[in-house]
């Protein structure tokens, strides 16, 4: 637990190596392209009328709302629409635990960033040390987290949000123990709420409960000084009983960097992780010569049944289920030799061809999908009504760190989703900013193009 204050209290830019530093804008840049898309989504337009509705202090901006709210209703609107498409970063498989972590930081570290007209170099030091701590508590419970319901995204990213922004406002060691005690009761999210709005926000409430908690610890507020570690902890109740403390997980902060390695994950598609890999295997049958959709008899998908439990709609009824069924997935990328941000829409996911083809898909969980139930790895088996079988696996998909997207790759993801809403001339503005944020001297004059503000 010291060791976790005194990093989050004493991380700065200088201290931060220059390879995380520009991995930190890589996961920057992506999660902007994808706030700004998701910034159009129907449960973004929801909170943003909640937050219009409130007539908050005008202090932090609103991506793609034209309009300033307050500190953590921004960071609030912000995360959500940085998760309504599901096309924001990972954690990759090697990490052992699943959760999105760019999303519960970042929208936090923007609107305290821009209330107190933070530098770039702060952003990054404060975005840094938010992945660092909040990879080393999923260390110590995300998988337990998840096996029991809970969406380690919201609660493992509350104390990435605490470490953020009580490092961008310099808090001294006492107010970050503060801080995270006032987190531990805050947090919260269930799986169960996947395919629904609820989902995304789970990540706004994560972001907001980061600014709240600081700001609370700021003005004197406190909490219990030990609510991490111990019988009754956040560790304890957030993972069943499994885990009571870090068990050192924590001693190498500072000194390795998670952020670098095992780094982040990068989507290639805006749905769960889990369809990503028969996505890309279903990719690879639909340009193999011969494979003709009409003549499909049956598709067998070969998964851990883990992945049944994340992407649990067999028969998806709305765009946002389809983000969580397989086999609307594995359907249509067999379809259409890809997928993109138009299939996730209520219209596309009731297609009867799809919704036919779907309805073939069937599940294997052969004994090396169950040996290693997290495994990304699947692979999919189209069988023909002639009796030709095509079979193509994918063990890791597109975008984990051993199978990266290039810079080129992840260039073309943010202009393909920032020009939904922004001429090309402010991209070309904001690329310039992000490419020099340490020399950015108020995060204010990025956000503000983010928020439409001239």
């Amino acid at each position: 637990m010291e060791r976790i204050v005194n990093f989050i209290a004493e991380t700065g830019y200088k201290n931060i190596p220059e390879e995380a530093r520009q991995l930190t804008k890589n996961a920057m840049l992506d999660w902007m392209g994808v706030a700004i898309a998701g910034s159009r989504e129907p449960v973004v337009q929801i909170a943003k009328s909640y937050a219009k509705r409130i007539k908050a202090i005008d202090e932090a901006g609103v991506f793609g709302g034209d309009f300033r709210t307050s500190t953590e209703l921004a960071a609030w609107v912000n995360g959500v629409a940085g998760h309504a498409l599901d096309y924001d970063d990972t954690f990759p498989n090697s990490a052992g635990y699943n959760f999105h972590p760019t999303v519960p930081v970042l929208p936090a570290v923007f609107a305290l960033g821009q209330r107190y007209n933070s530098p770039g170099r702060d952003v990054i030091a404060a975005y840094v040390a938010g992945v660092e701590v909040e990879s080393r508590v999923g260390t110590a419970i995300g998988h337990h987290n998840s096996e029991i319901g809970w969406h380690p995204t919201s609660v493992v990213g509350t104390i990435g949000a605490v470490a953020a922004c009580a490092n961008i406002l310099k808090l001294s060691d006492q107010q970050v123990r503060m801080a995270l005690g006032i987190a531990g009761s805050l947090t919260g999210g269930l799986a169960r709420n996947f395919g629904t709005m609820t989902k995304p926000l789970h990540a706004g409430n994560a972001a907001r409960n980061g600014v709240v908690a600081v700001l609370l610890a700021q003005e004197g507020f406190t909490a219990n000084d030990s609510i991490m570690e111990g019988e009754n902890s956040f560790y304890s109740i957030f993972s069943g009983g499994r885990v009571t403390g870090l068990r050192d997980i924590d001693q190498d902060l500072g000194e390795k960097w998670h952020i670098v390695s095992p780094g982040l994950s990068f989507k290639t598609y805006p749905c769960c992780r889990s369809t990503h890999s028969g996505i890309d295997a279903a990719v690879h049958l639909r340009n193999m010569p011969g494979l003709d959709t009409k003549q499909i008899a049956k598709i067998i998908c070969k998964t851990s049944p883990w992945h049944i439990q994340l992407a649990r709609f067999h028969q998806p009824k709305s765009g946002s289920e389809g983000k969580f069924s397989i086999p609307y997935c594995i359907a249509t990328a067999l379809l259409k030799g890809k997928i993109s941000l138009q299939d996730f829409t209520d219209e596309q996911v009731a297609d009867t061809e799809v919704q036919a083809l779907l309805s073939k898909v069937e599940y294997l969980h052969p004994a090396e999908y169950r040996k290693f139930p997290s495994s990304l790895a699947q692979e999919v088996v189209v069988k023909l009504n002639n009796g030709t079988e095509y079979s193509h696996k994918v063990n890791l998909p597109k975008g984990e760190p051993a199978n990266p997207l290039t810079g080129e790759e992840l260039l073309a993801k943010f202009i393909d989703c920032a020009c939904l809403l922004l001429p090309q001339a402010v991209i070309e503005r904001v690329l310039d900013m992000v490419n020099n944020l340490e020399s950015l001297d108020d995060i204010s004059k990025l956000i503000d193009i983010l928020t439409f503000r001239k």
